[in-house]
């Protein structure tokens, strides 16, 4: 039976540092020598997958949380924030002294100040200057006034005074505000996407183009992005570095990302 699986990426596919361990590509790849479909699917914007995660060999991708989704080069549906609102959520942002970063399938754009705050948050992080900063930082573009910018799939907070939750409900007509899936951006993070807009939709979209059914499919995810993914699967597999929350509602919990949670899981459901 063929079957149509579902990663995330960061926590998922890749660890906190973006690496991919080897049994994962073995796993993804031996998946696909036996006749099943692979698909990114991800909070990040087309522009934030680098070129060696997509060289692993995907037949598909989902990305900005549902907002984007591409099958055989084919794009099947693009849908951007709403850029009114987009510019009202920007000057909530500033008057907040609020740092953000505004996701494009073309990458990602911050403001020059921003930046630096960005710069200085990596460093406090200990992660150091990593392979994957260094690709982040190398997909970054800075302008100096981001309400000029458009195509906005998703915003991303970071060093912010403003909780989660006040932000949730003062745009609550039009957006959903989650924490943010990359640790590296620390507590005082988020990201921000159409309310109407998740995982599910763009894996729905997905099932249509190849003419399968919710039975077909296996997803397995992390975080809190991730939960309508799990949900939306026959199969929602949460990793065992995933949150608690995501675990409690996963159908089972494989092993961390390093301790080759994909591949495990890969070999228990004998795609492989």
């Amino acid at each position: 039976m063929e079957r149509l699986i579902f990663l995330d990426i960061d926590g998922t596919l890749s660890d906190i540092n973006g690496m991919v361990p080897k049994s994962a590509i073995e796993a993804i790849q031996t998946a696909k020598g036996n006749g099943h479909k692979i698909f990114l699917c991800t909070g990040r914007s087309k522009g934030e997958i680098y070129d060696r995660i997509l060289e692993i060999g995907f037949d598909g991708l989902v990305c900005a949380a549902g907002a984007y989704v591409e099958c055989d080069n084919k794009v099947l549906f693009h849908k951007c924030m709403e850029e009114s609102i987009v510019k009202q959520l920007i000057n909530y942002l500033k008057e907040n002294r609020t740092a953000f970063i505004l996701e494009t399938n073309s990458g990602v754009v911050i403001e020059k100040e921003n930046l630096e705050v960005l710069k200085k948050l990596f460093k406090d992080s200990g992660v150091g200057q990593n392979s994957e900063i260094e690709a982040y930082l190398g997909v970054i573009r800075t302008v100096e006034n981001a309400i000029e910018v458009c195509s906005v799939n998703k915003v991303l907070f970071f060093n912010s005074c403003k909780s989660l939750e006040c932000m949730q409900d003062k745009f609550k007509e039009y957006f959903i505000v989650l924490p943010n899936s990359i640790g590296v951006f620390g507590e005082a993070s988020g990201e921000i996407s159409d309310k109407n807009i998740n995982k599910s939709i763009g894996m729905q979209i997905v099932l249509d183009y190849y003419g399968k059914t919710k039975n077909d499919v296996i997803a397995i995810g992390d975080g809190p992005n991730d939960a309508e993914m799990l949900k939306f699967a026959q199969l929602g597999i949460a990793m065992g570095n995933a949150s608690k929350e995501l675990k409690q509602l996963a159908d089972e919990v494989t092993d961390k990302v390093n301790e080759n949670g994909i591949y495990n899981s890969f070999l228990k459901h004998e795609l492989i």
